[in-house]
């Protein structure tokens, strides 16, 4: 089981070097899209310290948005999706896999830029040490709901707008807690209890994107 499952993610790790490309032009929207809301609000201090958690989610969801497609499509096209359940491997493992090497190709990579996109926000270095915390928490909850998504519409002809639509309000309740644990901090409160919500998020997300992605991929098979 153990081996069988680290062939997989090898397997998943080396599609992802060859689409190298796609995932560095994900990124470079993350850094862009952060760049142009900063230029557009200006030089104002104030505003900027108040909507510095806010921009670094909305990106975030958007990059988690337009990067997942490309660890599913593939495969799915080419019958990868149904052959791999064919020689063995469980839609468990399937999706597993695919979420750790998002997490690789996605996730920590926004978490490296961050730090280096916060010098050009006027917040301090406690501030950078929630919204890092915070994403950390939450970001698996964002990538995990894209993933249900994106597996649920993969057989339909859909656009980001229509997954958008979607997820948008599965990804309120992290987004509040997300963008909230900024504001705890300005008030003087401590943003522990923001970390146990977006944690215990992260624990109701997991098990229900593994019975749904299981169900769905299934159903590729029928």
């Amino acid at each position: 089981m153990r081996s069988s499952f680290t062939k997989l993610l090898k397997r998943e790790f080396s599609l992802s070097l060859s689409n190298i490309l796609l995932i560095f032009f994900n990124q470079f929207f993350y850094c862009i899209g952060v760049i142009i809301f900063i230029i557009a609000i200006g030089t104002e201090e104030e505003i900027l310290r108040k909507t510095a958690f806010g921009i670094i989610w909305t990106l975030v969801i958007f990059t988690i948005l337009f990067s997942v497609e490309q660890f599913f499509v593939q495969d799915y096209r080419d019958g990868s999706l149904k052959e791999l359940q064919t020689i063995g491997y469980s839609p468990e493992v399937i999706i597993i896999t695919k979420l750790i090497t998002m997490w690789f190709f996605i996730i920590l990579p926004i978490l490296i830029l961050t730090p280096v996109l916060t010098i050009m926000l006027p917040i301090n270095f406690q501030n950078i040490k929630i919204l890092l915390f915070s994403l950390i928490l939450g970001s698996p909850s964002l990538l995990m709901i894209a993933t249900i998504a994106e597996i649920l519409t993969i057989q339909a002809k859909k656009s980001k707008v229509i997954i958008l639509i979607l997820v948008f309000p599965l990804y309120v309740p992290v987004l509040i807690f997300g963008v909230g644990s900024n504001k705890t901090l300005i008030n003087g409160q401590d943003p522990l209890n923001n970390f146990f919500i977006l944690f215990a998020f992260f624990l109701i997300t997991l098990p229900i994107t593994i019975i749904s992605g299981k169900l769905a991929l299934k159903e590729l098979n029928n």
